[in-house]
């Protein structure tokens, strides 16, 4: 008859069991430091990298391995958009970090908390971890990386409709990365500011910055920074037909996206690439692009690019006349910018409805909706790119019949 292990001995095991979970740990992470292409090997082993994070997550005694593998993972992983599985591994870090009063790596967990914040649409819980880890950087004195914050929170204020505030803190962003001499630093100021300037339809200037984040990225080396700056570059060639450099970059960054799986980025190339085509009066290929985007993003779920592409199509449904699927994606758009506080986008999106019902001549329609954006845009009516929707907007109320 056999008896059962004493507990000591089954003590004894789990203590084997678990330093040999370390040890895989750490052996997953020198592959991924020493691999030539880490992005695929990542792409192709995501659960055992997975697995590897979450034994190094379960003591204190482990944080220098979870938080160096976190953050060599971070990056390669954030265009899968697995955001609230890594918002819980984050969140765990960053209380060991505060637990073993590690600040500067608290700091840098708060900003990527942020990042996921931001990108999830959830904008007040985004500008608290950024303004927290921006104050602890300054007090560390670490001018790179709140070189870094500060550009994130100035794209914050742009969606909350303070762009002038946004340029402000990308200017002091600027300065920052100067003094630091930090040349990632520099470019994701220019990378941020470029997309305010899109933003607020100053078009020269937006095309000026993104121009000079690419070289920088390109200069740096930074492959997945440079996807980014070339899908801003994408959305601005749109607004002045550049369609032969589009086609060209277009085709380049499809290649990277699907080898690399980058769900988020690829979604918002779809939606640019919907754009130059509807920018050509090429409605068909429009819809179909705006089509992959909206199911790519149904992966991840971004209210920000998803309101994006819910606006878009209602734009090209109205042009194919298909009035009531127009409406539907019109009305959800202008749900979901009015949930995050986007005043502008909101009534851009509340004048393309006027356009579907002014084209069905339902003129009580038209002018409700049309009064109803002009009401709440006067917050913004100060705001260059604001003030010309708006009297646009009135000259259209006024010549209604």
């Amino acid at each position: 008859m056999s008896t059962a292990p004493a507990i000591s001995e089954k003590a004894r095991w789990r203590n084997v069991l678990q330093q040999q979970k370390l040890a895989n740990a750490q052996r997953w992470f020198e592959i991924l430091e020493t691999s030539a292409d880490p992005v695929t090997l990542v792409h192709e082993d995501y659960d055992n990298f997975l697995r590897a994070l979450e034994t190094t997550l379960q003591t204190p005694e482990t944080f220098e391995l979870a938080f160096k593998l976190g953050q060599f993972l971070f990056p390669i992983i954030f265009g899968y958009a697995d955001w609230d599985r890594w918002l819980v591994y984050l969140q765990q870090i960053h209380h060991t970090s505060k637990l073993l009063h590690r600040q500067n790596e608290e700091a840098r967990l708060l900003e990527q908390i942020g990042d996921i914040q931001y990108h999830k649409g959830n904008l007040h819980d985004a500008e608290e971890n950024y303004h927290t880890a921006s104050l602890l950087y300054k007090n560390q004195g670490n001018l790179s990386n709140y070189s870094r914050t500060l550009a994130m929170l100035a794209s914050l204020k742009d969606i909350q409709g303070e762009p002038e505030k946004g340029i402000s803190l990308c200017q002091k962003a600027l300065a920052t990365a100067e003094e630091a001499e930090d040349d990632l630093a520099l470019a994701n100021a220019y990378l941020n500011l470029s997309n305010i300037y899109r933003r607020i339809r100053s078009w020269e200037q937006a095309l000026e910055t993104a121009q000079t984040a690419y070289i920088l990225y390109h200069d740096l080396g930074y492959s997945n920074l440079l996807t980014k700056a070339s899908i801003t570059l994408i959305a601005i060639w749109a607004e002045s037909g550049n369609w032969e450099e589009i086609n060209q970059l277009s085709v380049e960054l499809m290649q990277v996206l699907n080898t690399s799986g980058d769900v988020h980025n690829l979604s918002q190339l779809k939606n640019n690439m919907g754009i130059s085509a509807f920018s050509q009066g090429n409605y068909n290929m429009a819809e179909a692009a705006w089509h992959e985007a909206l199911q790519l993003n149904s992966q991840i779920q971004e209210p920000m690019e998803l309101a994006s592409i819910y606006n878009n199509l209602g734009m090209v449904y109205t042009q194919l006349e298909e009035w009531e699927t127009a409406e539907e994606m019109l009305l959800k758009a202008i749900t979901a910018y009015q949930r995050f506080g986007d005043t502008f986008s909101w009534a851009n999106s509340l004048d393309n409805l006027a356009d579907l019902y002014e084209a069905r001549d339902q003129t009580a329609a038209f002018k409700r909706t049309l009064q109803e954006a002009i009401a709440g845009l006067q917050v913004l009516k100060d705001t260059p790119h604001a003030a010309e929707l708006l009297d646009y907007m009135q000259k259209r109320l006024a010549n209604a019949k």
